[in-house]
């Protein structure tokens, strides 16, 4: 694993900002702040996303009073670390608005709440000196500890990552990966990774049926069928949905754009049906 995936994963467990004056018996620290992304061409806007988390959580730790009292003597190493830990054991309550999503820019305001006592614990702990071997285990320390949103009650968020679609006779291609990709980073309580050694859950589309079947001289019938299916890290089958469709066409057109009009339009609504009830499907 990269030191960037692990900072697409550790992201959306980094929302921190003003943390209030300490008191002597434990209690919550609220904490709120906002970041902006610039959009730009060479990413995705889920990877814009994930910017406008970083400078968010970083920018809040770095100007938070108590902490900075605290760990006054810390170099910007260590401060960051401690904010990836404080985020990890800590925080708690999580709700993340999008106050700006443009052609320019995308903004992000998250709060949440600080346990001052589990605060002051990772307060109290030495930080281990950075080594990247330990990377990828640190990654998955925090994807599975992330803290709790506000909308979830009993479980962390989980990770879903979009598979390649899968052709019936066993091929695959990317070309709609991205798209699938983009589309879900917006809905919420939903996080995609790119990064599949992460996932807890895989998006799988499939194409199952493609054919063409002669009418007259002039027509043939065309017929195809899609399946999106939602499976667990195990492979396993949470749901599915399917989308079948039969149009008739004339022989002189041109049958790979029509073939690749008529895939898109069935991928979308079955992610669109499947997208729908993703909340609910989605658990630890």
């Amino acid at each position: 694993m990269t030191i960037k995936s692990l900072a697409k994963l550790s992201v959306f467990a980094l929302l921190i900002n003003y943390i209030g004056k300490a008191e002597a018996d434990s209690f919550s620290l609220a904490v709120r702040g906002t970041a902006c992304a610039d959009v730009s061409a060479e990413q995705t806007r889920s990877e814009i996303r994930y910017r406008a988390y970083d400078k968010a959580v970083l920018l809040a730790v770095k100007n938070s009073p108590y902490v900075r009292q605290e760990a006054a003597s810390m170099d910007d190493y260590g401060y960051n670390v401690l904010a990836y830990r404080l985020a990890d054991k800590a925080l708690n309550d999580i709700t993340v608005i999008t106050v700006r999503d443009d052609n320019e820019k995308i903004c992000l305001e998250v709060s949440g709440e600080l346990d001052q006592e589990k605060t002051n614990a990772v307060l109290r702990t030495k930080q281990p000196e950075f080594n990247p071997a330990n990377v990828a285990q640190i990654a998955e320390k925090i994807k599975r500890e992330l803290p709790k949103s506000m909308y979830e009650t009993d479980s962390t968020i989980p990770l879903l990552y979009v598979d390649d679609i899968e052709y019936y006779n066993g091929s695959a291609s990317s070309a709609f990966t991205g798209k699938i990709t983009e589309k879900l980073a917006f809905e919420p309580r939903i996080l995609v990774t790119e990064t599949r050694e992460l996932a807890d859950y895989f998006l799988k589309p499939r194409l199952l049926l493609s054919k063409i079947e002669p009418v007259n001289a002039e027509n043939s019938r065309y017929s195809m069928s899609v399946v999106v299916e939602l499976r667990k890290s195990d492979g396993s089958l949470v749901d599915s949905e399917e989308q079948n469709r039969y149009i008739i066409v004339n022989n002189n057109e041109n049958m790979q754009e029509t073939a690749q009009k008529l895939l898109t339009k069935l991928l979308e609504d079955a992610l669109t049906a499947l997208s729908g009830k993703l909340n609910s499907l989605l658990k630890y």
